[in-house]
C-alpha cells in the first residue's frame, strides 16, 4: 500500500521517463476510461512514494486540466513482473477518475526499480 514519501527528494516532481513509459505501456490495452487516463499523463506529477524503498509512486493530476476517467474499478490495469518465488507486479490505481498511484508489489524483496516498459504484458481488470 502506498505511504507518504520520506522526503528524500523534492516533491512534487515530473514523471521520470521510465515511470511514464511503464504507465503508457499499461495504458496500451483497451479498457473503459483508458483514453482519459492517457490524456491525464501530461498533467501528472509524482507527489510521493513508498517508505519500503520499492518503485511505487503516488501520482497527482492537475484536475482543472484533465477530465476524470469513467473507469469501472480503481485498479483498471495491471501486469505481472515475475513468477514463482519472485512473483511481482504493477498496478495502475485510479481515485475519483484520476491517476493516483503506480503500485509495484512483490511477495519477496521489494522491487526497487521499474522493469523496461517493453517487457511488461498488461491486462485490463476483469
Amino acid at each position: 500500500m502506498p505511504t507518504e514519501d520520506d522526503g528524500a527528494e523534492d516533491l512534487p516532481r515530473p514523471l521520470r521517463q521510465p515511470e511514464r513509459a511503464v504507465i503508457e505501456r499499461l495504458l496500451a490495452v483497451p479498457f473503459p476510461g483508458r483514453d482519459e487516463l492517457l490524456a491525464q499523463l501530461g498533467h501528472t506529477v509524482v507527489d510521493g512514494g513508498c517508505r519500503c524503498g520499492c518503485a511505487t509512486i503516488n501520482l497527482s493530476v492537475e484536475r482543472s486540466a484533465a477530465a476524470p476517467a469513467p473507469v469501472v474499478t480503481t485498479a483498471p490495469v495491471s501486469a505481472d513482473l515475475g513468477e514463482g518465488d519472485s512473483y511481482a507486479g504493477v498496478i495502475l490505481l485510479v481515485r475519483d477518475g484520476f491517476l493516483s498511484c503506480l503500485e509495484v508489489y512483490s511477495i519477496d524483496e521489494p522491487v526497487r526499480s521499474l522493469p523496461p516498459a517493453d517487457t511488461i504484458r498488461p491486462r485490463p481488470a476483469r
